[in-house]
């Protein structure tokens, strides 16, 4: 039998962003259609799915001032992340892996040696923890809440996401910057946020995962269900706030000569926000044609296991 719960009206707490879209967006889902079709590492399934998953919609939403070439470099690295969310750690990756250092080489063409080292970190911890939460997931271990949190984080793929502001709007943050406090929360922030919504919203289609805040909350403080879900969505809601508070005092400092790419970085987070929120009810991975109804009401059916 199914059970009804209602998920958190996510579009609403970040209803103060303004939602952007790229101009390109259209074209580059056609050019996407393409690449994919000349790279062929996508598996069967994964090739009737990518229409439906509207990548090139999420990076035109996150990504809503850059031009044509970066949107499609985005969008082809999204499809080569998406993959390697998916994948099975020990299956040869070889095709997936080939194309990603194909679209490397074209982000470093206008990147500087600073970003391309933080980018190779976030990449590497990124395939780190998609193996790590992989195994938990085979051997049916549910990590703690606190553990959990910091993998999310790099399981996500989100400090990828974040890295891509510079490259779509051609920031130059030196290292010191990079690093003071206020921006390293923020970023924290923005982390939690988009992982924890991509969280609620794929326990209704992948319940069975561990690797997912809803599960590891219920099994942490014995919440049901419903509990889990209204507990996750009220934390994504304190961390939004979080966001705003910390932005504002961010931006009433000064940064000397990289004070206008911080600023511009930080609306970078905000579009990456409020783009990740609304896609998840674009794109059919997790409502299907049910994603309007979920969005205004929040009403979902989770069939069993």
């Amino acid at each position: 039998m199914s059970t009804r719960i209602k998920l958190p009206l996510l579009v609403s707490f970040c209803q103060s962003l303004e939602l952007r879209t790229n101009r390109h967006c259209r074209a580059v889902a056609d050019d996407c259609a393409n690449w994919v079709q000349r790279n062929r590492f996508l598996g069967e399934d994964e090739l009737r799915a990518l229409p439906g998953l509207q990548l090139g919609l999420f990076a035109s939403l996150s990504y809503p001032t850059c031009d044509r070439t970066q949107l499609q470099n985005i969008t082809y690295l999204l499809v080569v992340l998406g993959h390697f969310v998916h994948a099975s750690p020990i299956r040869n990756n070889t095709a997936a892996d080939s194309a990603f250092d194909q679209l490397w080489a074209c982000l470093i063409r206008s990147t500087s040696a600073v970003w391309q080292q933080r980018f190779q970190r976030h990449y590497q911890a990124f395939r780190g923890a998609r193996a790590l939460s992989a195994t938990d997931n085979e051997q049916l271990v549910i990590p703690d809440l606190e553990s959990y949190v910091a993998l999310r984080r790099d399981s996500s793929g989100v400090k990828i996401l974040l890295d891509l502001i510079e490259y779509s709007a051609g920031l130059r943050i030196p290292d010191r910057i990079y690093a003071a406090p206020m921006l390293q929360q923020l970023r924290t922030d923005v982390c939690n946020i988009i992982s924890w919504s991509t969280d609620i919203a794929s326990y209704v289609r992948q319940h069975s995962d561990r690797h997912n805040l809803v599960v590891v909350l219920m099994a942490q403080r014995r919440l049901t269900a419903q509990g889990a879900v209204t507990a996750a969505g009220r934390l994504v809601k304190e961390t939004i706030a979080n966001f705003f508070a910390n932005e504002a005092s961010l931006l009433a400092q000064s940064f000397g000569h990289a004070d206008a790419d911080v600023r511009r970085y930080a609306q970078g987070l905000r579009d990456c926000i409020v783009g990740s929120t609304h896609w998840l009810y674009e794109t059919d991975w997790f409502f299907g044609e049910n994603a309007e109804d979920v969005r205004e009401l929040g009403w979902v059916f989770l069939s069993p296991n």
